[in-house]
């Protein structure tokens, strides 16, 4: 067996490893060892041993199997000393860094610390910068799992600015900082700068077909969605999530998802879909998931059987998970599972049981603020109390609950603690009362079935779109094994590629004909509602005016959003080239396009000599009119509205500075102002649609520039943007 054929099984190997084919890898790594054995090829032996500990601790990762961590060790020691042995010090690097995730995987941090010191050492000493920034990577990894999530922010963000002072980025290193960065945000809930992250991860993932990053990715941007309540696009990437954790049998992310599907379907209402999921989890990947997630999980099943009325099975599930939580001492948990117990007892008429596990709950929770259980345990208590004809206190306790469940945004209990007082204050016989407090019970409980009814569309929506995603799949996959006998694998990824390419299309499209096609039904629904309140007006009582009119302002409310909507999906399809624009004749024309609503508010631009730059006029007038726009908005009470319009060049950029002096925007909500549909204030006390500052950085990327905020609270907020500079012609005489 020559040194070329040893090297070329060497590739191979790495190509299933590229794959995720594990085993395969792990059996032709192993076939290296052998052979290079055979032959004495130290090197071979080394690179053999080196692989084998890498592929094992990968099949521990998605196994959830630690023992075979110590496998993968025992090739690294090897590895190492043969390397001892060797004059070349090829993989000296690769075995350091091995070794210190061996080691991070089996919580010795003390001697993974070492390894990665010495692999820090070392590449400093080569001037590695790879070498460097994967070894800051790992000791970041390690304060992860030890919950250092500031320092291992640090780290990441030394690594990210270090790659992007590189001349040409290093994509995969990116990614990994990306990686690293995208998980601690997801630990410290910084669900903003997340979506940052995985974006570009996702991207870079796929360009690079890294399939367990690609995997991260979709994960971490589902749960990202799935907090904002857009259970569709969350539910769509925990699907393909889903299938390539099956793909490669990464066990872990798979009873990850498997969660979190199932918690999707619990809020839909669909408990038989979301208890399949979590048995699934309990069943066949009970293995690999910690102790708390299986308590979580098994709480979760006993919400469900409390849901259908299914007490009993509740009552099983909710002390199953109690004992777990007290084997962990997961506090949280206990509280809440004790919490569950009382109400599911008060549910069975089982009082006295109710009233003991109500109070050890509330000795736990007591010093705890607002741990989820609290506002249960305390709408418990009150139940129990009325129970005990204590009516004062159980006032006290149910409008706790009722806070504590608003605080929460638990509607459920919420809406369970109005009808309790209203059912308090009838015992005591105070009518009025108690008629206020069933009338807020009414219309909260219509609001829940309204929302209920919604999701449960949104549900059929999901089966629907997957029943012909899974349609599709087969036929594609029908189709691919066909071009498969007469195409040769370049063909293949050229027309995936044109499908990508049409898929994007559709999607962009999807905001236009949605928007526009809506405003025909809505202009006739306007117009008839107008012509019947012409018609039937002088029988009209105050109520049927007050309908009329509010009909008439969800009318109108829907058709400003939809125009957003249509400005929104229509940015950057203009024909319209990029050419030299004066800064104060795009700005001028914005002021003229806002002259009524600036006579009407009395406010004052002001608007010095500005410079020339390059970019697309039509979108340099609509992306000021929205800036000043915004300005006149968000004015402060009783005081004139002054806009400020300043500029700053920079080597190859403009900076436009537009200032006001409205209510300003607090620092941590100023990531969110550029999503689109994000309100910070309400309907009632500030107009508009949440689309506004969206349109703004859709702009503003279409013409490749920049857009960013400064503000305090009350002191007013200045957006700035970076606009190309028109280029030096170097042609004058």
């Amino acid at each position: 067996m020559s040194t070329t054929q040893i090297h070329s099984l060497i590739e191979k190997s790495n190509e299933f490893y590229t794959r995720r084919s594990i085993p395969q890898a792990i059996e032709v790594a192993q076939k290296i060892l052998t052979l290079s054995g055979e032959v004495k090829d130290i090197e071979g032996m080394i690179q053999a041993n080196l692989l084998l500990g890498q592929y094992h601790n990968t099949s521990a990762k998605y196994q959830g199997d630690k023992t075979i961590h110590g496998k993968a060790l025992t090739y690294l020691q090897t590895a190492q000393e043969l390397k001892e042995s060797s004059a070349n010090n090829g993989q000296t690097m690769d075995i350091l860094l091995a070794l210190g995730d061996t080691y991070q995987y089996q919580e010795d941090y003390s001697e993974a610390e070492k390894y990665y010191a010495q692999a820090l050492a070392y590449s400093k000493e080569k001037k590695d910068l790879r070498g460097q920034i994967l070894t800051l990577c790992g000791e970041c990894q390690m304060l992860i799992q030890q919950n250092n999530f500031d320092k291992a922010s640090v780290l990441a963000e030394k690594c990210l600015q270090q790659i992007k002072g590189l001349e040409e980025q290093d994509e995969v290193l990116l990614a990994e900082v990306y990686l690293q960065l995208t998980q601690i945000c997801l630990r410290k809930q910084d669900y903003v700068s997340l979506l940052e992250y995985c974006e570009p991860l996702l991207e870079i993932s796929r360009k690079k077909q890294d399939l367990e990053k690609e995997l991260h990715a979709l994960n971490n941007l589902a749960i990202y969605y799935g907090v904002l309540a857009d259970y569709k696009k969350a539910m769509q990437y925990f699907l393909e999530a889903l299938d390539k954790s099956k793909s490669i049998n990464y066990r872990n992310i798979t009873a990850q998802c498997l969660i979190n599907i199932g918690t999707i379907y619990a809020h839909f209402f669909n408990y038989e879909e979301a208890l399949a999921r979590y048995q699934t989890v309990l069943n066949d990947y009970g293995d690999v998931i910690e102790t708390s997630n299986r308590a979580i999980v098994i709480n979760n099943v006993g919400n469900i059987y409390f849901g259908i009325d299914n007490y009993p099975e509740a009552k099983a599930s909710f002390a199953e998970a109690l004992d777990l939580a007290k084997k962990i001492q997961y506090k949280e948990m206990i509280a809440l599972a004790m919490a569950q117990l009382g109400r599911t007892n008060t549910a069975m008429n089982q009082t006295e049981e109710a009233l003991v596990m109500a109070n050890e709950a509330q000795k736990i929770i007591s010093d705890m603020g607002d741990v989820n259980g609290r506002q249960i345990n305390l709408l418990n208590l009150g139940n129990i109390n009325f129970q005990k004809k204590d009516f004062e206190k159980a006032i006290i306790l149910t409008s706790q609950g009722i806070a504590a469940a608003k605080r929460m945004k638990d509607e459920a209990n919420e809406i369970r603690g109005y009808q309790s007082l209203a059912r308090i204050y009838k015992e005591l016989k105070d009518f009025e009362k108690a008629l206020d407090y069933q009338l807020v019970y009414s219309k909260s409980q219509e609001k829940f079935a309204k929302e209920q009814l919604n999701r449960q569309v949104m549900d059929l929506e999901i089966k629907y779109a997957i029943q012909e995603k899974q349609k599709e799949i087969e036929q594609l996959t029908k189709e691919n094994q066909y071009q498969g006998l007469l195409l040769e694998q370049k063909d293949q990824i050229v027309k995936q590629n044109a499908q990508l390419l049409q898929a994007n299309e559709e999607l962009r499209q999807f905001a236009y004909v949605a928007s526009h096609d809506l405003k025909e039904p809505l202009r006739m629904i306007g117009s008839y509602t107008q012509l019947i309140f012409r018609k039937h007006k002088d029988v009209f009582d105050e109520d049927s005016t007050s309908y009329y009119a509010f009909v008439s302002e969800g009318v109108h409310r829907m058709n400003n959003l939809l125009d957003a909507l249509l400005r929104y999906a229509t940015i950057g399809k203009t024909d319209e080239e990029f050419e030299e624009v004066r800064l104060n004749d795009a700005i001028e024309l914005a002021v003229i396009n806002l002259r009524v609503r600036i006579e009407e508010t009395q406010a004052i631009v002001h608007i010095p000599q500005l410079p020339v730059v390059r970019s697309i006029k039509s979108l340099l007038i609509q992306l000021f009119q929205n800036l000043i726009s915004n300005a006149l908005k968000f004015k402060k009470p009783e005081t004139q509205s002054i806009v400020h319009i300043s500029t700053e060049e920079r080597e190859d950029e403009i900076i436009v500075a537009v200032k006001d002096n409205g209510i300003g925007i607090a620092p941590e909500y100023q990531k969110r102002i550029f999503v689109i549909f994000q309100r910070l204030h309400s309907r009632a006390k500030f107009e508009g649609t949440g689309i506004g500052l969206s349109i703004c950085l859709k702009i503003v990327q279409r013409l490749r520039g920049r857009i960013w905020i400064e503000s305090e609270v009350d002191k007013g907020a200045t957006f700035f943007v970076a606009l190309p500079k028109m280029p030096v012609d170097t042609n004058t005489n």
